[in-house]
């Protein structure tokens, strides 16, 4: 079985993923839903000082994280600072010291599932420690590792724009940071799989659709820079859920 720090990990990264995945500030009543979700998932664990500690966090640093929003320039240091904040938070007050575990009543309906719906053993597995990991790993590569290309792009002024791609469009800009993202998922799968081989092949498959455009070199740099970044990013995610299970 999970341990609650998994549970609540991967719920936080779940919702943080469709909140933070493009540059927009992120609405109030994002934050607020995010909070409520996490809090109703908190309150299914077992009445705990420690559990509770979490709760008054989670109502903290989502309020921080809609604070932080309405301010002008680059959020994207801010919400990496909270959202690792959270995960530390939660790694303390859900750590096996504590003894913080779910409801009865929760682990029975997980349980009772698979024998009223043929996808009833869905839940179950994703209470299983090991897919848990997975997860949890998945949505680090996916997203927060998405945080940090910004943020590490930004610090070398590399970010895209008229002076690395002048024919560069929104929608372009957009379909990329897809591709980025389904490329980590891809080298998380394959690295965490022992599939290494598989990497190369998915980093060419991006190179090539760049062609043409890697004729200007400050966007050939910018490129290369994020590819290294993502591809890196995604194998030590793959390499610490192979260490976690």
């Amino acid at each position: 079985m999970t341990s609650p720090f998994f549970l609540f990990a991967n719920l936080m990264l779940l919702l943080r993923l469709p909140l933070l995945l493009g540059d927009r500030p992120v609405r109030q009543r994002g934050w607020v839903a995010k909070a409520l979700a996490e809090l109703l998932l908190v309150f299914s664990f077992k009445p705990a000082a420690p559990a509770f500690a979490l709760a008054l966090g989670v109502v903290l640093i989502n309020g921080l994280s809609a604070w932080w929003d309405t301010r002008r320039g680059d959020r994207v240091p801010g919400h990496l600072v909270l959202g690792v904040f959270e995960l530390v938070l939660a790694s303390v007050c859900l750590s096996p010291a504590f003894g913080v575990a779910l409801r009865d009543g929760w682990m029975q309906v997980a349980t009772a599932l698979p024998a009223w719906s043929a996808l009833g053993m869905l839940p179950g597995l994703l209470l299983e420690r090991e897919s848990a990991i997975v997860v949890f790993g998945l949505l680090l590569a996916a997203n927060e590792a998405n945080l940090l290309i910004r943020w590490s792009l930004g610090r070398l002024h590399l970010k895209p724009g008229p002076y690395t791609n002048p024919r560069l469009d929104p929608q372009e800009f957009n379909r990329g940071r897809v591709i980025g993202l389904v490329e980590r998922v891809l080298i998380f799968a394959f690295v965490f799989g022992g599939h290494f081989g598989a990497v190369g092949f998915t980093l060419a498959a991006k190179g090539f659709t760049r062609f043409k455009e890697l004729e200007n070199r400050s966007f050939a740099e910018y490129v290369l820079i994020g590819t290294l970044l993502s591809s890196g990013l995604a194998m030590l995610a793959a390499l610490l859920a192979k260490t976690l299970m």
